[in-house]
C-alpha cells in the first residue's frame, strides 16, 4: 500500500512507476485505471487528483521517459566552445554511450514496447522524445546552418528528419532483439548495424556534410549491446 505521508509530487512518481512496470508487462490498452489505482495504492479521488485518464498518465510518462534524452543533451550543449558540428556529433555519441551503459533496462523496455499489442505504447513514447528533443536539435542545427557548418535550407525540417529515422529500425531492432539465443542472431545484429550506419549516412546528407562525417553509430555497437554470446 502506499504511504500516507507522500507528497503530491511523490505520490503522481509513484503512480508513474506503478504505469510504466503495468504498460511494460501487461500492455497499454489491457492495463485499466483500476490496475493502476491497485499497483498504487491510490483510492479513485486520489488517482483523478493526478490525471484525468489513463491516456494522461501515459502522457506523463512519455514525457518522464524523454527527460532522460533532454538531460544527456543538455549536459553536452552546456560545454562551452563546441561548434554546432561537435555539438551534434557528441550529443548523438553520449546518446549512444547512455543506451550502451544502461543496455539491459533499455533492452528490457524495448522488448516489451516492440511487442504488437504495445504499438500503441511505443508510438506515443516516441511521438513525445521527438516533440521534447525536437527544439534542441533544431537550436544545434539553425547554428550551423548560420555559421556554415551545416548546408540546410530549414534547421526544423532536418530536426524533424534526422529524429524521424529513429522509425526505420523498428523492425531491425525488434529481429535482432527476437533473435537472441538463437543461430540467427549474428545475422540480425549485423542487419542492425548496418541500418544504423546507413542512419548516419542519411544525417549526414541531411545536413549536407560528406558521407561519414557523424559517426552515428560505431564498428562493433550493437554487439555491445546484444552479445553474440550468452
Amino acid at each position: 500500500m502506499a504511504r500516507a505521508y507522500l507528497s503530491a509530487d511523490e505520490r503522481r512518481e509513484q503512480i508513474l512507476d506503478c504505469a510504466q512496470r503495468l504498460f511494460f508487462s501487461k500492455g497499454f490498452e489491457a492495463t485499466t485505471v483500476q490496475d493502476l489505482m491497485i499497483a498504487a495504492g491510490v483510492s479513485k479521488g486520489g488517482f483523478y487528483h493526478h490525471f484525468a485518464a489513463k491516456d494522461d498518465v501515459l502522457e506523463a510518462l512519455s514525457a518522464r521517459m524523454a527527460g532522460l534524452t533532454v538531460g544527456i543533451i543538455e549536459e553536452v550543449i552546456s560545454q562551452p566552445g563546441l561548434s554546432a558540428f561537435e555539438q551534434m556529433d557528441q550529443c548523438l555519441r553520449a546518446l549512444r554511450r547512455f543506451k550502451r551503459d544502461q543496455a539491459d533496462g533499455i533492452l528490457a523496455a524495448f522488448e516489451t514496447l516492440l511487442r504488437p499489442e504495445n504499438i500503441a505504447l511505443y508510438d506515443r513514447i516516441n511521438r513525445a522524445n521527438i516533440k521534447t528533443v525536437l527544439p534542441m536539435f533544431e537550436t544545434i542545427i539553425e547554428a550551423g546552418r548560420r555559421d556554415g557548418c551545416f548546408n540546410v535550407p530549414d534547421a526544423r525540417l532536418a530536426a524533424e528528419a534526422i529524429l524521424a529515422l529513429g522509425s526505420m529500425s523498428h523492425d531491425m531492432v525488434a529481429n535482432a532483439i527476437a533473435a537472441r539465443g538463437t543461430a540467427d542472431r549474428a545475422r540480425a545484429n549485423a542487419a542492425l548495424e548496418q541500418g544504423l550506419t546507413f542512419q548516419g549516412i542519411i544525417i549526414d546528407r541531411i545536413l549536407g556534410l560528406p558521407d561519414g562525417s557523424i559517426q552515428f553509430v560505431e564498428p562493433g555497437f550493437v554487439d555491445a549491446l546484444l552479445p553474440l554470446e550468452d
